[in-house]
């Protein structure tokens, strides 16, 4: 039997979405889910993601504008292979190097884990895709787990926003408008602080503050 991990920020973000109203569906998992460590999308897959998927099969999440879409997998549907095999052509970063996870639906923005920057346990972390024609790379969280309870947290100050409230547009955006919130994975400020991400990333001018902040936080 395959052993479960404890997924705490999995739990703090469906809390979150049940305390503001967020809209949550997900679907049955799939019965012949990968274990951490085995092929998909042509990298191991990550232990998060593993258990992840032996509780639900996808998970969409929405507000009053799109918030976030995870990528179906189950016996039918091999949703990361699928996300990450369309955009990935010969040696191009980032999706040669990672696999996406998840989306902001209907956008060309995605989440995905970076095989190659695994720690020592296995667990790989996350990064923000903004796949337009200005291409760039922010990293998110240290892990999978970090990264929903980092995303719940975002909501957290979404709702309060004054925008959001009155009609739904969004006055802060996840991950470029709270630098605070990404830099307190300290595990995560630890690598950029020593450049593991540097071979992945391709940020403009208007990003580097943004790195600056979470590097020096």
């Amino acid at each position: 039997m395959v052993s479960e991990m404890p997924l705490p920020g999995l739990e703090r973000l469906l809390d979150v979405c049940r305390k503001h109203g967020f809209s949550v569906e997900s679907s049955p998992p799939g019965r012949s889910i990968p274990a951490a460590g085995e092929m998909v999308a042509g990298h191991p897959f990550d232990p998060v993601l593993a258990t992840v998927y032996r509780r639900m099969g996808g998970l969409r999440i929405a507000g009053k504008d799109g918030e976030l879409l995870l990528h179906r997998l189950d016996d039918q549907v091999d949703g990361l292979a699928l996300s990450t095999g369309a955009r990935r052509r010969g040696t191009q970063e980032p999706f040669h190097s990672s696999v996406a996870f998840g989306c902001i639906p209907d956008l060309a923005y995605y989440y995905a884990v970076v095989p190659g920057l695994a720690d020592e346990r296995g667990l790989q972390p996350v990064i923000y895709i903004n796949a337009y024609a200005e291409r760039y790379v922010l990293p998110v969280a240290s892990d999978v787990d970090r990264f929903f309870d980092t995303f719940s947290r975002y909501l957290d100050i979404l709702v309060a926003d004054e925008g959001y409230r009155l009609d739904g547009m969004r006055g802060v955006d996840f991950p470029s408008g709270v630098p605070e919130l990404i830099a307190r994975d300290r595990r995560l400020v630890e690598m950029l602080g020593t450049g593991r991400f540097d071979f992945i990333m391709n940020l403009g001018d208007e990003y580097r503050d943004w790195f600056a902040r979470v590097k020096s936080a």
